[in-house]
């Protein structure tokens, strides 16, 4: 990690109150699966055309998210069968800073992420009564019993386009576990450009002309497909077999 953090030190910094010029809440994502040893030779190509985040020295951030679904896994279902106007329920806590907030993700029917988010006491992961008046605000009581259904752990370092209203996620270090199993995933990374509008970028141009495609498979999907083996994931089966033909050890 010693190089990302050298290559890192080379990009234009932007704060976190800076980034709020381009939080997105209402956008369009586009998804890449990156390995590891590509980042260097990516990063610093990218280094005239982004800014990092930096907080404090920090340049790469540690995150938390435990996720909810309802005791059948009605949300995580709905995803698998391709519904429309799905949507996750998720406390993300941000580890540098320990703030943390409730957050709805709606995927709509026009492809777009929209996102809801409440401020957290940082006190745990249970349903207080701002929480669930939150959720029903945003589901209108679509389903109830929501409990703990997947924790993650990630490390991302976030930048943002000098030029574009656009920001870049590459999420690394991986790991899912649940009350009952854990699960870390070395040298996968996941790349998630955010914009406003689908527009050209940089680093989608660079993902084009180097013929990687794009590749749309969630973080909270991927963790229940590893150590949920009793819920439904043959139409996420094509996806995992090619994580595990480019050499991941998904499950």
């Amino acid at each position: 990690m010693d190089e990302l953090v050298n290559i890192l030190q080379s990009f234009e910094s932007v704060s976190l109150e800076q980034i709020q010029d381009v939080e997105l809440l209402d956008r369009v994502d586009t998804k890449y699966i990156l390995h590891r040893s590509e980042l260097p030779l990516l990063l610093t190509a990218l280094g005239s055309e982004y800014s990092v985040l930096t907080i404090g020295e920090r340049r790469r951030h540690a995150y938390a998210t435990d996720y909810l679904d309802t005791p059948s896994f009605d949300l995580y279902l709905n995803h698998h069968n391709g519904m429309q106007n799905r949507y996750k329920l998720r406390f993300r806590t941000y580890i540098d800073t320990g703030l943390q907030f409730f957050e709805f993700k709606q995927k709509t029917n026009t492809h777009r992420t929209k996102k809801r988010r409440m401020p957290s006491s940082g006190s745990g992961i249970a349903l207080g009564q701002h929480e669930k008046a939150f959720i029903r605000s945003c589901t209108g009581d679509e389903y109830s019993g929501f409990l703990p259904s997947l924790h993650v752990e990630f490390n991302r370092i976030t930048l943002v386009n000098l030029r574009l209203k656009e920001r870049l996620t590459i999420d690394l270090d991986l790991r899912f576990s649940t009350s009952e199993a854990q699960k870390q995933i070395d040298d996968l990374v996941i790349v998630e450009v955010k914009t406003g509008l689908q527009q050209r970028s940089a680093f989608r141009r660079r993902m084009r002309d180097r013929n990687t495609r794009e590749f749309y498979l969630s973080k909270y999907c991927l963790g229940i497909n590893c150590l949920r083996s009793n819920l439904k994931k043959n139409l996420f089966l094509p996806k995992l077999r090619k994580l595990k033909k480019l050499g991941y050890a998904i499950c």
